[in-house]
């Protein structure tokens, strides 16, 4: 086991991480609102997490979501969820990454769950998953469609880059202006090579 002093200095970044993924998140959060977006649900950001002893890999926050409508009860949306690790669900991710997008629900009002969480990177016996360009539409069995795009989650060092690569292309998408949206994050939009493995540099 690490030193005393060694944990506490990975536990002190992991607080200034997550207060940092905070500020992003209320970044997101305010700017969406003043296109008109209505955040779903409570503040909460996470779920599936255990306190259990015997579950230590979901003691700590693995990712965060935050989803919006343009009115109450919508079966359309857009949202972002961070990713930190993966490893749970299949995917060896090496950096954190933001899945940005559009959510489509045919049978009910849009809300937070796995089907933004899962949305272009896993394999899923009840998705089908289509690429086009740096956008990503994964339909599900249950009536759920997304399209997405991925962003490594240390470009988003300040409020115009958020507007710039997460806030106006959501907007894009919610309108249905797919190659505006890709055009926009052409750029800086990884794939799932690069979460995997080293992601080109910026």
């Amino acid at each position: 086991m690490a030193t005393g002093r060694e944990i506490k200095e990975v536990y002190d970044m992991m607080k200034r991480i997550y207060e940092e993924t905070s500020k992003l998140v209320t970044v997101v959060n305010d700017l969406l609102e003043k296109e008109g977006y209505i955040a779903v649900g409570d503040g909460s950001v996470m779920w599936g997490r255990s306190s259990h002893y015997r579950s230590p890999n979901y003691w700590l926050p693995y990712f965060m979501q935050r989803v919006f409508v343009k009115e109450k009860d919508s079966k359309k949306g857009i949202g972002v969820n961070i990713t930190f690790d993966s490893s749970m669900d299949g995917l060896e991710n090496n950096v954190p990454f933001l899945t940005c997008g559009y959510l489509e629900f045919q049978k009910d009002k849009v809300v937070k769950g796995n089907g933004l969480y899962m949305a272009g990177w896993t394999e899923h016996p009840e998705a089908k998953k289509q690429m086009d360009g740096n956008l990503c539409t994964t339909n599900y069995n249950d009536g759920v469609m997304t399209k997405t795009y991925f962003l490594p989650l240390d470009l988003l060092t300040n409020q115009v880059k958020v507007n710039q690569y997460i806030i106006q292309p959501l907007v894009h998408l919610y309108k249905g202006e797919y190659s505006k949206a890709s055009s926009v994050v052409s750029d800086v939009a990884i794939g799932i090579e690069d979460i995997i493995g080293v992601r080109k540099p910026f």
